[in-house]
Parts: structure tokens; C-alpha cells; sequence
């Protein structure tokens, strides 16, 4: 991960007691790296009640943002395989319909759409 406003990239990943770490540092195997501004994380950071649904979809949709100030930018390096057994997919259904409703205003309706669109993000 890397952000606008800093120089060098960030890892995020779970340590050894399971918690969530944050360090400077490249990630060992990443399944995506992702380039976000300063507004885009305190947009979706500002979200203090937001559900897994809530968040999913703020993520989403400052990815899909054509407002540069506001856009995440996405390169997958994993296939959806991978993504799968990695709990990626999982992470979706957690939003359940939130999620699922917003996919498909963008007309991603099933699992081969959205293979789709993960084709699009592919580096």
C-alpha cells in the first residue's frame, strides 16, 4: 500500500498474536497493492458506525471515484483462486446486501462479473 501525501510504501497484515499490524515496509506476498489520498482514508476512516456493508461499499466506491483527490487506486497481483482461499471473497459476503445491491447498480451480478472486474484490476 502506498498513499499520495508519503513517500514509501506500508504493509498491513496480522502478526503473530493476530492483531492487525501497520508498518513501513513492502508486503511479503501481496494479493493487491493499493494507492489511496489523504481524503479517500479519512473519508472512509470518518465512518465510525459503519457496518462491514457501510464499509465495503465506501471502499468501493472511491475506487470506481474519477475524482483523483478522492480515488483508490487498485493493482490485483493475485488470481481469484487465490483471493478465494486467502478470505478475500469472504470479506465480501460480510457486507451481505449492502454489498451485493451495490455491485450490482455497477451491473456486477454473480461470481462470473465479478471475475470480471477482478480482470480489470489485474497488474
Amino acid at each position: 500500500m502506498s498513499f499520495t501525501d508519503l513517500d514509501g510504501d506500508w504493509r498491513i497484515y496480522r502478526d503473530d498474536a493476530g492483531a492487525i499490524a501497520f508498518e513501513s515496509g513492502k508486503a511479503l506476498d501481496p494479493d493487491f497493492a493499493l494507492r489511496m489520498p489523504p481524503r479517500a482514508v479519512r473519508s472512509i476512516c470518518s465512518q465510525l458506525d459503519a457496518d462491514a456493508g457501510d464499509m465495503g461499499v465506501a471502499f468501493f466506491e472511491h475506487i470506481v471515484s474519477r475524482d483523483p483527490q478522492l480515488k483508490i487506486q487498485v493493482a490485483l497481483h493475485s488470481g481469484l483462486l487465490k483471493l478465494t482461499r486467502r478470505g478475500w471473497l469472504g470479506a465480501l459476503t460480510r457486507g451481505g446486501s449492502k454489498i451485493v445491491m451495490w455491485l450490482a447498480t455497477k451491473g456486477l451480478r454473480g461470481p462470473g462479473a465479478i471475475a470480471t472486474a477482478l480482470q480489470r484490476l489485474k497488474s
